[in-house]
């Protein structure tokens, strides 16, 4: 993957950079235009190979969107949150897919979609977050936030046939995926809370098999 000198660092940057309804989507007149829809390689290109937090992001709002109701997108979007966040929690500064993976692409409306659905909470997010408790998003402390993701993804192929569900489990990976991006505590404490009820309800579909 190439690097972007500069990610994003506001929620609705990101969505500035996939939305398909702008002449030319991304930081630079270099990128290829979304109007034909992007892979999930471009996708992450746009928000910066070397910025985990903003490439946690993604696959998370895109589960966050209706989109979660299409087969096989909650499982697709769990491996891709693991490889992120597996990659991110062993300290690499490069992120590198599977091609099977990479390839896969959002067509236009389908883009348009998960940028239309995430416009408001995006913007109320960037107006109430800031600097706090920033200890909490760092080192050692990040690896705690990473693990978590990666044991709440893991989940998600196995619930394919509650699309709600993942939809609220992702909304938790991504308050941590943007606590970790702009540091800031409070939010991450949110999204802790919310991956915590996720993992609640799967021990208690779990055990009510058993």
């Amino acid at each position: 993957m190439t690097d972007r000198t500069f990610a994003p660092r506001t929620l609705t940057s990101l969505l500035d950079t996939l939305d398909p309804e702008t002449s030319v989507t991304g930081a630079t007149t270099q990128t290829r235009d979304a109007r034909d829809g992007l892979t999930v390689r471009e996708m992450l290109d746009r928000v910066g190979a070397r910025s985990f937090g903003a490439a946690l992001l993604v696959p998370s709002l895109v589960l966050v969107s209706p989109l979660s109701a299409i087969p096989l997108v909650p499982t697709i979007s769990g491996l891709l949150i693991l490889t992120i966040a597996t990659q991110a929690f062993l300290g690499r500064e490069h992120l590198w897919l599977p091609k099977f993976l990479s390839r896969r692409k959002l067509r236009r409306d389908q883009l348009a979609r998960v940028v239309q659905n995430l416009r408001k909470p995006a913007y109320w997010l960037d107006r109430n977050s800031r600097d706090r408790l920033r200890f909490l998003s760092g080192r050692p402390m990040d690896r705690v936030a990473l693990f978590a993701v990666m044991l709440v993804a893991a989940t998600w192929p196995f619930l394919e046939l509650l699309p709600m569900f993942t939809s609220v489990s992702a909304g938790g990976v991504a308050l941590v995926a943007f606590a970790l991006m702009v540091r800031d505590g409070v939010v991450l404490i949110g999204g802790y809370m919310v991956l915590a009820l996720s993992l609640g309800v799967v021990v208690t579909l779990v055990a009510g098999l058993t």
